[in-house]
């Protein structure tokens, strides 16, 4: 996936040495090309890099891809091909030498002038980078994605008027929003605040991504509009790079190797939705390591997301055997067990994991939500409370929840103590801003609640909910009775 920032994982690879030669390096009887061994192709530059820590798969891998480089020298598929596994297997001066190898035979071929200026630019080396994508537009000028790129780029080195250029480019090819997004970033480094916000707001109602928010709030600030920059910056924080959809990138990943690397390439794709795609990468990688916990685990979330629970649940036995306390296997039973609507099993396998491990935040949260569904509302809240005390990403929304079981019981000052702590970490939570005004009200501070409220309507994304409230403090203000706590739920 593309994005603003940088991509990938560095293993640690320590041992280096020379071969003499043709300077390909033989460590434990793998091959590896430094430099070309015919004058055609001959590039230098690379360092050598040993192999003797890699996993033999690599090891196989890189053997074949540079048997068949050597094989057919004047090739920059086979070139290229070498090239693409050295980056994913994270040997990336070396990959870039293979880039330029491959460019050097096949001046038209796209991709070895793409990578190799999306490699450099993660090396550090920008102007490199640039003229190396603008080698690749000069091949293909409608690939997208190089124009993004090179818009983020040119914005870094404040050249601002030829990022807007890419950034156009990408728009009319149908990148619209995330051009949009790099057209705003650079007039509010150019000091056009109010153009910015006419570009940002609307684009911030289309994709409500914490990006966008980020720059619409820098962009109030300049303008000196506090308030609606504090409810931008809240929607903006922890703010993740906006993201584009990049096949080319997306050839490499076969080309994965390492042990190490092929699992976290999974549980990114777990991440985003790719089971298919993380089923076929956790396959091979049990038949290779079959005791390996990390990969049973996320195989049988894999074959429990494509609605496959009878292999979800072998893997699981599998994992099991010798290791029936690891933690993470009563996790993903409880993910299982809830799937199957198997309530008291997945209950069961919550309490066995905080057994194990008891600073776990996951399985607490999950624990307090089954609780507060089966009414057991005291039970819920010290679970939800362990969950806070080990520090749950995202707090304001547990902390909201828990609020909500102190009101069942009319303990409204500890519902205010939790809704003001969550209101203090984001500042756009709407419906937290109208329990608070509730809350307020139920203990006669008025001002106070129609100031949470006013700020709720400024938010303007619950207007029934607020309608509500606002109700219900005219009636305590009128001395009319309380409807019951139901309402608080």
């Amino acid at each position: 996936m593309g994005a603003w920032g940088g991509r990938g994982w560095r293993p640690a690879w320590r041992r280096y040495r020379d071969c003499p030669g043709s300077r390909t390096l033989r460590a434990c009887g793998v091959a590896f090309l430094l430099v070309a061994c015919t004058k055609q192709i001959a590039v230098e530059g690379a360092p050598p890099v040993s192999l003797a820590n890699a996993s033999p798969k690599l090891v196989a891998l890189l053997d074949e891809l540079l048997t068949a480089a050597r094989a057919l020298p004047s090739s920059a598929e086979m070139r290229g091909r070498l090239g693409m596994a050295y980056e994913v297997n994270d040997f990336k001066e070396a990959a870039t030498v293979a880039y330029h190898q491959a460019q050097t035979l096949d001046p038209a071929d796209f991709r070895w002038p793409y990578f190799r200026a999306m490699l450099l630019a993660e090396l550090g080396d920008t102007h490199a980078a640039l003229d190396s994508m603008d080698a690749a537009l000069a091949i293909d000028a409608g690939y997208v994605p190089a124009w993004l790129y090179r818009g983020v780029w040119l914005v870094g080195l404040d050249r601002h008027a030829q990022a807007r250029t890419a950034f156009e480019r990408a728009g009319a090819l149908g990148a619209e929003a995330n051009a949009n997004a790099g057209i705003g970033q650079i007039l509010i480094g150019e000091g056009r605040a109010e153009e910015a916000v006419a570009l940002l707001e609307p684009l911030s109602e289309e994709l409500r991504h914490p990006h966008v928010y980020r720059l619409l709030g820098r962009a109030y600030q300049a303008l000196g509009r506090g308030d609606d920059a504090k409810i931008a910056l809240a929607r903006g924080r922890n703010a993740t790079p906006l993201q584009w959809r990049d096949p080319l990138q997306e050839q490499k990943w076969p080309l994965l190797a390492s042990y190490g690397g092929r699992s976290v390439h999974a549980e990114n794709l777990l991440r985003v939705g790719r089971v298919a795609e993380a089923i076929e990468v956790l396959e091979p990688m049990r038949d290779e390591g079959p005791d390996n916990e990390t990969v049973l685990a996320n195989l049988s979330v894999a074959y429990g997301r494509s609605g496959r629970s009878d292999l979800a649940f072998e893997t699981l036995a599998e994992g099991y055997r010798g290791r029936t306390d690891h933690f993470r296997f009563h996790n993903v039973s409880a993910s299982l067990y809830l799937e199957d609507g198997d309530v008291p099993s997945a209950m069961r396998h919550l309490r066995r994991s905080i057994e194990k491990q008891p600073r776990q935040t996951w399985p607490y949260e999950r624990l307090g939500v089954l609780l507060m569904e089966t009414g057991e509302y005291d039970e819920a809240l010290v679970a939800f409370d362990r969950a806070l005390d080990f520090g749950i990403d995202q707090p304001e929304q547990l902390l909201y929840t828990t609020a909500l079981l102190e009101g069942i019981d009319e303990r409204w000052e500890a519902a205010i103590d939790r809704l003001e702590r969550a209101v203090a970490l984001n500042a756009a939570f709407t419906k937290a801003y109208i329990s608070l005004g509730r809350c307020l009200a139920e203990v006669g501070r008025f001002k106070e609640a129609g100031t949470a409220l006013a700020w709720a309507e400024r938010l303007a994304t619950h207007p029934d909910e607020l309608a509500s409230a606002r109700a219900r403090l005219a009636d305590v203000q009128a001395g009319r009775p309380r409807l019951g706590a139901a309402h608080q739920r």
